[in-house]
């Protein structure tokens, strides 16, 4: 019997959005190009369980609320005490007071269309509205998120700062087969390995990247800016190492964290597992960026280069996110419904949230609007 509904991509998108569908009664199936689900939420196998995509989840967010409602909230960890570093003028050292002191002054409010360095200029001084600018990356992944809408950036900024940031027990993985599981056990079929060369025909939602689903749909329209990172991600002997968790980077855009630290599991006995994100501006080249993340390191853990035991880099572009640029809001990005029973769902899509929340709520509007349209079985039957 034909499904009523297909969802392409089995990452934490594609799976909410199977779980939601199927908990309606609906047959459901899930195609996944990988070996297994999990998409950008991938978690590498041991020894050194890094994460493909971001580190953490913010559990004030109405996606945790949604978990906790079908009991799938994974085992998570709070940052560890040891203290975070920022580099700042070439120089190490712990927070600066007065940076949060600035930004809990600001206004509670900023407008959709000026850009943040614009608005912060009518605030603070030039030095604290780049340093602001600079903490803004660790959010939004972009090389100048100065150049971003004030009203997107302070919203996140915000949000960011007040806490509440915790990490998932095992890597992403372990809430990927906690969803997976769920859906399964409702009825949908997952089906790894299986690339989708052609838009399905009936009741469909693309929960891929916005390049795929434009590819697959010919729609042009189906596009929006996103970062474009390096990440570094390294395996090293614990021996010797510094008493730190994160290091942030005002001065190039980086930051680092030992995940092992918070989360022993993901790295061996006696080993350290880094993850490090780096701003890159448009055409500049993945070496030149590990050259920054390594002068970081120079600083930050000497001996560092001696200790590795495991390495891998990788440029990202469009991968983590939607930015709203000055003028545009979420209600401007490409619309979840396409026509017909076509939806599109993904972390670039017109939806709310902070990062991957925005794939989440793509997913749970594209599930509510199919529904509202007809049945899916029904627009089965018209397709």
């Amino acid at each position: 019997m034909n499904p009523d509904l297909q969802i392409v991509g089995a990452g934490l998108t594609g799976l909410t959005a199977a779980i939601e569908a199927a908990e309606r009664g609906w047959r459901v199936t899930v195609a996944e190009a990988h070996s297994s689900p999990g998409g950008r939420a991938r978690t590498l196998a041991a020894p050194f369980r890094a994460n493909l995509g971001t580190h953490a989840i913010y559990v004030d967010g109405p996606w945790w609320a949604w978990l906790e409602r079908r009991g799938l909230t994974p085992p998570i960890v709070g940052a560890p005490r040891q203290a975070g570093l920022v580099r700042a003028g070439g120089r190490l050292g712990p927070w600066p007071a007065e940076l949060s002191r600035a930004i809990a002054a600001l206004p509670a409010e900023a407008p959709a269309e000026e850009s943040l360095r614009a608005w912060l200029l009518r605030h603070v001084d030039a030095k604290t509205a780049e340093a602001i600018i600079a903490v803004v990356f660790i959010f939004t992944f972009d090389h100048d998120p100065g150049r971003l809408s004030a009203a997107f950036a302070h919203q996140r900024l915000r949000r960011a700062l007040a806490g509440g940031v915790r990490y998932v027990v095992g890597g992403w993985s372990t809430l990927v087969d906690l969803l997976a599981e769920r859906a399964a056990g409702l009825g949908a079929q997952i089906r790894t390995r299986t690339r989708v060369p052609a838009l399905p025909a009936g009741p469909t939602i693309l929960a891929t990247s916005l390049a795929t689903a434009r590819r697959l749909t010919g729609d042009s329209s189906l596009t929006w800016p996103g970062g474009r990172t390096a990440t570094v991600d390294l395996g090293l002997r614990a021996d010797g190492g510094p008493d730190w968790f994160r290091v942030l980077d005002l001065d190039d855009r980086i930051y680092a964290a030992r995940y092992s630290l918070a989360d022993p599991t993901l790295a061996p006995p006696g080993h350290e597992l880094i993850q490090i994100s780096a701003a890159c501006a448009p055409g500049e080249r993945k070496a030149d960026a590990e050259l920054r993340v390594q002068h970081l390191l120079d600083q930050s853990w000497p001996g560092w280069r001696a200790a590795v035991q495991w390495h891998r880099s990788a440029l990202r572009t469009h991968c983590t996110g939607a930015i709203d640029l000055p003028g545009t809001t979420w209600h401007d990005r490409p619309a979840i419904s396409r026509g017909g029973a076509l939806t599109v769902a993904t972390d670039q899509s017109a939806a709310p949230g902070l990062l991957a929340e925005v794939g989440i709520a793509a997913a749970q509007l594209a599930v509510q609007q199919l529904g509202e349209t007809s049945t899916p079985a029904e627009a089965y039957e018209r397709v």
